[in-house]
């Protein structure tokens, strides 16, 4: 989940302006809306949607001035890149890790489980860039330069994964191409995916760098739009980047679909050729960041000096309204995504997945999760946030768990009827996703786009292998073994309830997570008026900056010593022991 905030001298002038009742509104096509007719069109307490305005701010709601921002013209066509480039890159790297590390490489499940975090903790890392952005021009820009130092480190790092030699596969290759379960050729294989997973990560360090640049922009943009249309924004570009890892599903999917990577094909592109085509959208995005990003050059009298800038991060961190955004990105995350490391296994052993099936799925999901962002940018952008996210989690859940458990005790054990499961969570994924951006363009300020939009998806992004620390421990201590795939194989009655048991207690967390919700606004009413009444205090922000350096600190200890073999199998990383 995403959020964003923070007071700031001039912002809050705007905030502290005369509040107008809205007469009417308009939808996304600019007709009249009728509130009385649209539930979803009114506050959580039956009142119409209020629009803030100021002296500096248009009178329509929108939460800066300025024109409002056209990012489908040719002179935005850089902006819009950035996000399909991270989109192929996004989905990409994690599309590899089921063929090539469960597959070819056949690692411990709970080291496949800690690899698909690793490829994707650079976004916890978004608060750090986004105080570079906002506070170190280069050239005198704060977005692009960045953009391309991004891809250029991106783009370095997939040559170096392209260029690396593969080790022998972990099982021996039998007549017809299959891998032969019974016999072992490369013991060592196994535990060669760390340094594999700590590239996969560098590369995405490099395009969250760059991504991180374009949200600034995109918060910028976003807080032009009137109040009834704000969030186009936000729904346009995360579709744009949904389409770039459809492409990059694609590739996986048909290309790396061999026998030894988990497939079905007698042809196959090794793992480190796709990491050559990958790097191909990273390498063109270098100039396309420099010549096609409008990026306003910052004035000399606009540039901050560190001393300023501290100051406006810490008044963020202690205002209430951006604290209480914080501890629920936080805590929903920790709490509500600690899931079972058999969940790999479990889909390969168990219902048979192959390759290809799985990025086709994971195609069709992309595909859905696009429709769901349009139905969310359409019909609703005006719902009670709370109540999506409570209707939403309720769903995935029960949807998930009942697949997961008829898998289980080989009532349905299928692949198809396995991977549907995926594409059902779509639609309200999209609606999780997209609300948590929503929260972050209401409270943030400008000024700093960057520092708020990367404090508080920082905290969300942090939390996920944080969680993922904390599931390997605890389901390192199950019995029989959840991540010797040896025990799928066998199939036990006891070890059917092991796995069971896993994945219940797993729901259980996320059941307890929705304990949090009161923690953020209903709507972008409310979030506004959070900000205006609700205070700060130090105390916020110290809480904020310790829960901050330990969860970093742990995760990062813990998830990397996962990736190292001589440490992988200590049992506090969920191993079985050295």
């Amino acid at each position: 989940m995403l959020a964003k905030g923070g007071p700031n001298a001039d912002f809050a002038s705007v905030l502290d302006s005369a509040v107008v009742q809205s007469e009417a509104t308009k939808d996304e096509d600019g007709k009249n809306a009728n509130p009385e007719k649209d539930l979803c069109m009114k506050d959580v307490d039956g009142v119409k949607p209020e629009m803030v305005g100021a002296e500096e701010a248009p009178n329509n709601g929108a939460l800066a001035s300025g024109e409002q921002v056209n990012i489908y013209e040719f002179r935005n066509i850089g902006f819009l890149l950035q996000y399909f480039a991270v989109g192929i890159i996004y989905g990409g790297l994690p599309a590899t890790i089921y063929g090539f590390f469960l597959g070819f490489l056949n690692v411990p499940g709970y080291v496949y489980a800690t690899a698909a975090t690793v490829t994707t903790m650079p976004w916890s890392f978004k608060l750090f860039f986004g105080f570079l952005n906002d506070c170190f021009p280069i050239l005198g820009y704060r977005r692009k330069p960045y953009m391309v130092i991004g891809w250029t480190l991106c783009f370095l790092t997939l040559l170096v994964l392209g260029t690396k030699p593969l080790p022998k596969p972990y099982f021996c290759m039998a007549p017809d191409g299959n891998f032969d379960k019974d016999q072992t050729c490369n013991e060592e294989a196994r535990w060669a995916g760390g340094e594999f997973a700590c590239l996969m990560c560098l590369a995405a360090l490099g395009y969250v760098v760059a991504d991180v640049a374009a949200d600034g922009l995109m918060v910028e943009f976003a807080q032009r739009e009137p109040q009834e249309k704000r969030g186009t924004t936000q729904t346009t570009i995360y579709l744009v980047r949904t389409m770039g890892s459809i492409v990059a599903t694609a590739v996986v999917g048909v290309g790396m679909n061999g026998k030894e990577y988990n497939g079905t094909f007698d042809f196959t592109l090794r793992f480190n050729q796709v990491m050559l085509i990958f790097a191909i959208p990273a390498g063109l995005m270098i100039p396309v960041s420099w010549f096609l990003v409008k990026d306003t050059p910052v004035q000399e009298g606009q540039r901050r000096s560190l001393r300023q800038y501290l100051r406006q991060a810490w008044a963020l961190m202690t205002h209430k309204a951006v604290f209480m955004v914080v501890m629920w990105n936080f805590w929903e995350a920790v709490i509500g995504r600690i899931n079972t490391t058999a969940s790999g296994l479990v889909k390969s052993e168990w219902a048979g997945v192959k390759n290809f099936q799985n990025q086709l799925f994971g195609f069709v999901s992309l595909m859905v999760f696009s429709y769901g962002l349009h139905i969310v940018k359409k019909r609703f952008l005006h719902c009670s946030w709370r109540k999506m996210l409570l209707g939403t989690g309720i769903f995935l859940n029960v949807m998930d768990g009942t697949l997961a458990l008829l898998t289980t005790y080989d009532i349905v054990r299928n692949q198809y009827f396995y991977l549907g499961e995926q594409i059902l969570d779509d639609i309200p994924a999209a609606a999780n996703f997209v609300i948590g951006t929503f929260i972050v363009v209401e409270l943030a300020d400008q000024g700093v786009e960057g520092l708020t939009y990367g404090l508080l998806t920082t905290v969300a992004n942090l939390g996920n292998p944080f969680s993922r620390a904390i599931g390997n421990q605890i389901f390192g201590l199950f019995r029989p073994n959840l991540s010797d795939s040896a025990n799928y194989r066998s199939d036990t009655p006891e070890f059917r309830n092991t796995v069971a048991l896993s994945f219940l207690l797993s729901y259980g967390f996320s059941f307890a997570s929705f304990s949090l919700l009161l923690l953020i606004p209903d709507q972008k009413e409310e979030a506004q008026r959070r900000k205006k009444a609700w205070g700060s205090r130090s105390t916020y922000g110290v809480i904020t900056i310790v829960l901050l350096a330990f969860a970093m600190s742990y995760a990062l200890t813990i998830n990397f010593m996962t990736m190292i073999p001589a440490t992988a199998c200590l049992e506090v990383v969920g191993g079985s022991g050295c």
